[in-house]
């Protein structure tokens, strides 16, 4: 107890800088606040506005993007990254296991080979560049809008306004539907952009896995298990796998920070109207508008608020997988 309050103001403290770091940032760049006085009366005020609701208030207000100028809000946006973060947190999860337990199981055989040759490829590439890649390549085999059941590009009911380093509007703007239509339409275009941004942390966390699992296999509670005649897959499942996760888990946790950025660059090229959107659309290059700081910060302060509950997650989960980490600190 006393090392989770310990952690807890710890966190509290690191969101605190962060804050105040940006706030004195923005002033160094000469940006204008809401009502123009001095940077430190400014963030006394936002700080304040965090526990009587006012700055909360920027949550749902309409904030406009580039994206061919379609206005969301920042809980909208929020609702946006989330899916995206989850579908890939999902995919990356199973895809790992499955390909860690078929390289493990398999290993030095032609198809350990080739799957650890796929993760090594696809941790290669970053995820804006996959993004890109993966973009060009379906627009080329499908049409304007996409290939087959799923869009290039967009949410459902919005117009995206291009294809990534393509120019133009895309011609075709269908409405987002209601109920099962509009789930299904929300499956369609989610698609590419939860694949594009799985495929590269699979590859990271697949070898992870693997390494684990063959080390695993090769202890002695694992020799013991085959001489009293358990299947080979209740072995690697029930024992091996479980014990392996714990790294596992640990690592990708500990990796949100990248997942969440990268989410931010695939969101932004994909044109999901997300916190990647609202982001980039807050520092205008070609505009000499100035940056909302209102809006920047809230943005920053989920981020850091969401980086810092995944690591307290990691804690949590690696010790309900391994008892001999439930230990008072």
């Amino acid at each position: 107890m006393v090392h989770l309050v310990r952690r807890l103001v710890l966190g509290v403290a690191v969101l605190f800088v962060l804050s105040f770091a940006s706030f004195c940032f923005f002033a160094s760049r000469g940006d204008t606040y809401p009502t123009g006085r001095p940077v430190l009366t400014e963030y006394w005020t936002w700080l304040k506005g965090l526990f009587n609701g006012d700055s909360l208030q920027r949550l749902t207000q309409p904030v406009p993007t580039t994206l061919n100028h379609q206005p969301t809000t920042m809980l909208e946006a929020v609702g946006h990254t989330a899916l995206l973060l989850g579908g890939a947190l999902v995919l990356v999860t199973l895809l790992s296991v499955a390909i860690a337990v078929a390289a493990a199981t398999t290993r030095g055989s032609a198809l350990d080979l080739l799957l650890r040759c796929f993760t090594y490829l696809a941790w290669a590439m970053p995820a804006f560049l996959l993004a890109l890649v993966v973009q060009r390549v379906f627009y080329a085999l499908g049409d304007s809008f996409g290939f087959g059941p799923f869009p290039l590009a967009g949410w459902p009911g919005s117009c995206p306004a291009g294809l990534g380093i393509d120019a133009g509007t895309l011609p075709n703007c269908p409405s987002a539907g209601s109920g099962l239509r509009y789930g299904a339409n929300l499956a369609r275009y989610m698609t590419l952009p939860i694949l594009t941004l799985a495929i590269g942390f699979v590859g990271l966390h697949a070898r992870y896995l693997r390494s684990a699992l063959i080390g695993t296999l090769d202890a002695p509670f694992i020799t013991t298990a085959r001489a009293k005649g358990l299947s080979e897959r209740r072995i690697v499942l029930r024992h091996a796998l479980r014990a392996s996760l714990v790294t596992f888990v640990a690592v990708l946790l500990a990796d949100f920070g990248a997942i969440f950025g990268a989410a931010m660059a695939v969101d932004w090229i994909f044109e999901l109207n997300g916190l990647g959107t609202v982001l980039v659309s807050e520092f205008p290059i070609s505009s000499p508008s100035p940056t909302d700081t209102y809006s920047v910060q809230l943005v920053l302060l989920l981020t850091g608020g969401l980086v810092l509950l995944t690591s307290y997650l990691s804690e949590f989960a690696v010790g309900w997988l391994d008892p001999r980490m439930r230990v008072e600190k």
